[in-house]
């Protein structure tokens, strides 16, 4: 997660925003029982839970507050950047589609590659037909951006 003290913009998806929203929801209910059971015996681990909880309701809450959409970002579009679909082209002409995430929504599904990955960071600022160099703790490797499409 993002440090409630920095202010930029984050790009979410709508189904990441309803995701996290979703998230969110689940934790306020959690807090709301562990505070019921503090009510009766407060222990060291309601209390540790609490304070957890407390601090993933403020991140969540920071990072839903400051979320924008991929469409409200003026882009290139000529350009991969966050919010992107893109179509890779990888050695062997094995070909794969993937959305480019902030990272705290990129655990949703499959589909979704953090933007600190290392696939997104070699794509991220080229161009349709660039090919691109992917360096992984297990090699490098390159690919071919084949497509890119802009989520509203």
């Amino acid at each position: 997660m993002t440090s409630p003290a920095t202010s930029s913009p984050i790009v979410l998806t709508a189904d990441g925003r309803d995701w996290l929203a979703a998230r969110r929801e689940r934790i306020v209910e959690r807090l709301t029982r562990v505070d019921e059971d503090l009510a009766a015996d407060r222990t060291a681990e309601l209390l540790d839970e609490r304070a957890t909880l407390t601090d993933q309701l403020d991140e969540l809450t920071d990072v839903l507050r400051r979320a924008v959409a991929p469409g409200e970002i003026s882009d290139d579009p000529t350009v991969v950047e966050l919010g992107d679909e893109v179509d890779i082209v990888f050695p062997g002409d094995d070909r794969e589609t993937f959305l480019v995430v902030h990272p705290v929504e990129a655990g949703m599904d499959e589909q979704r590659t953090s933007a600190e990955s290392p696939l997104a960071k070699a794509v991220l600022g080229h161009r349709v037909g660039d090919q691109v160099t992917v360096t992984t703790p297990g090699g490098v490797y390159h690919a071919t951006i084949a497509g890119r499409r802009r989520l509203a």
